[in-house]
């Protein structure tokens, strides 16, 4: 529980109750398909939409695959040397878009390190493409792992589909203790961004910086803070810059990646040099345009919430990202989980930006329950783009209604009247904690549901969803260990 009840503390809903088990290293992500020439090169269309011949399959089995969460996990260690506790593990959900296949775990091993208690590995996973063949990787953050003997300093593996190589550990070039490097992670063509919002970045208690790597080598990261020549604002203390990240097309050059960072605990007091007033906690979200391009001075842009509505303090405007394309069209959505979503004080909204080839990103709509969101409800502490067909984003709202059971709120962008909400099944469960497209299924976490955790498989257009729990079924439970929060991410 120490992960996800801090997590609770900083966004400042209620706490979340005692959670269940999971499992340890099965086998490895198998090999087979992943070899051949796909376009996942790292090297054409940096800022496209996809990056490979078969966007989300791991496995080479064809179909796309989800990636699960539960960074809690107890693991069972090397040679029967026991359990470890909170080591966390990750499940790779084979063939999701069919419900077909079996899952396999995959637990903190690299030629630097293997697990250890209280990493934390899983607390974010991302599907990538890497390398040039045809199987998506994984970049998996494991925030509270010690390197090099600094506490907390913070990890991130990426796995490789197909298992044919070993994983490779990413950590800061200066790891700093309770940093928590790889707390958000974000993909796209050859580039990879890794937050660490906890980081003292230039002498600034929890101001927070990115690090930037560059595939296939990946090598020494690229550190970026506010306080990064061209970046607009600076930092203080307690703006979690690198919250959460994306990367996406947004109006830099063509053929560049734009990084965007969210800032949920940023102050509402400007786009200069900040002064350490105005709301506390608003928030805000930047865009670095091209950053993989400037080395030496960013172009950015930030938005704080009041810019387009009326902010209040404790928003936490970015405090959840998600980025899709359609056609020439690109889509950012921003979550401020704590803003007046409609008529109810603190229930929650999401703001829409759009962008194209020809106009840089400019604020769009607005989304929120209306009337019947629920103070405190969380709406936007989880975004995703449900793949295929009409753009719809899915919003997580993990502690809606009177017990907590959460849900997720599907949106078509073309007619947001259309929208409608999927509510979780048990009472504290928190569906909609975390949400994944994986194929033409959506994943949606409710960590707290049963003993162990829990994903629900949506579909577009239904309201039915099927749940899926370590132990039961296609999902194995971690051997020599047990699951803790499965469903606390996804990706």
């Amino acid at each position: 529980m120490r992960l996800l009840t801090a997590l609770v503390a900083a966004l400042a809903l209620p706490a979340l109750p005692a959670l269940p088990p999971l499992p340890a290293p099965a086998a490895p992500l198998s090999a087979s398909a992943c070899t051949g020439t796909g376009t996942g090169t790292g090297t054409e269309d940096p800022g496209g939409a996809s990056d490979g011949d078969i966007d989300g399959d791991i496995d080479g089995d064809g179909v796309d695959d989800a990636v699960v969460g539960d960074p809690l996990a107890d693991v069972e260690g090397p040679e029967g040397s026991g359990r470890i506790e909170g080591a966390g593990a990750v499940h790779v959900l084979s063939g999701v878009a069919g419900q077909g296949g079996e899952a396999t775990i995959v637990t903190a091993s690299s030629p630097a390190s293997s697990p250890a208690a209280g990493d934390g590995f899983g607390w974010s996973v991302r599907r990538v493409h890497l390398d040039g063949d045809r199987c998506a990787d994984l970049l998996v953050g494991a925030p509270y792992t010690d390197v090099a003997g600094v506490r907390d300093a913070g990890a991130v593996y990426a796995v490789y589909g197909g298992g044919r190589r070993r994983p490779v550990r990413l950590v800061a070039p200066a790891p700093e203790a309770d940093a928590h490097f790889g707390w958000s992670l974000a993909g796209r063509g050859p580039l990879v961004a890794v937050g660490a919002p906890h980081e003292d970045a230039d002498q600034v208690v929890d101001s927070g910086a990115v690090y930037l790597f560059e595939a296939p080598a990946l090598g020494t990261g690229r550190r970026l803070s506010q306080n990064t020549d061209g970046v607009t604002g600076n930092g203080e203390a307690g703006d979690m810059f690198g919250w959460a990240v994306e990367i996406g097309r947004l109006g830099g050059s063509a053929g560049e990646p734009d990084l965007v960072v969210g800032l949920p605990y940023e102050n509402d007091d400007g786009q200069g040099v900040q002064d350490g007033g105005g709301k506390p906690d608003s928030g805000a979200v930047t865009v670095l345009f091209d950053v993989r391009a400037r080395p030496d001075a960013q172009l950015s842009r930030k938005w704080d919430l009041r810019e387009i509505l009326n902010a209040d303090a404790g928003d936490r405007f970015g405090y959840a990202l998600a980025y899709t394309e359609q056609g020439d069209t690109s889509y950012l959505a921003v979550g401020a989980p704590l803003g007046d979503g409609g008529p109810v004080k603190d229930s929650g909204l999401v703001q829409l930006f759009q962008a194209s080839g020809t106009a840089e990103v400019t604020p769009g709509p607005v989304l929120s329950r209306g009337a019947e969101g629920s103070p405190g409800g969380g709406y936007g502490s989880a975004l995703a783009f449900a793949a295929g067909g009409d753009v719809r984003l899915a919003v997580g709202a993990p502690f809606d209604g009177p017990d907590q059971r959460g849900g997720v709120h599907l949106v078509p962008l073309a007619d947001p009247a259309r929208a409608r909400t999927v509510h979780g099944t048990e009472p504290g469960g928190r569906l909609g904690w975390s949400l994944a497209a994986g194929g033409n299924k959506l994943v949606a976490g409710a960590p707290d549901h049963g003993p162990s955790g829990a994903v629900a498989l949506l579909g577009r257009n239904d309201g039915a969803f099927t749940l899926l729990s370590p132990g039961a079924g296609r999902i194995p439970a971690v051997t020599g260990g047990a699951s803790v929060d499965f469903g606390a991410a996804a990706g």
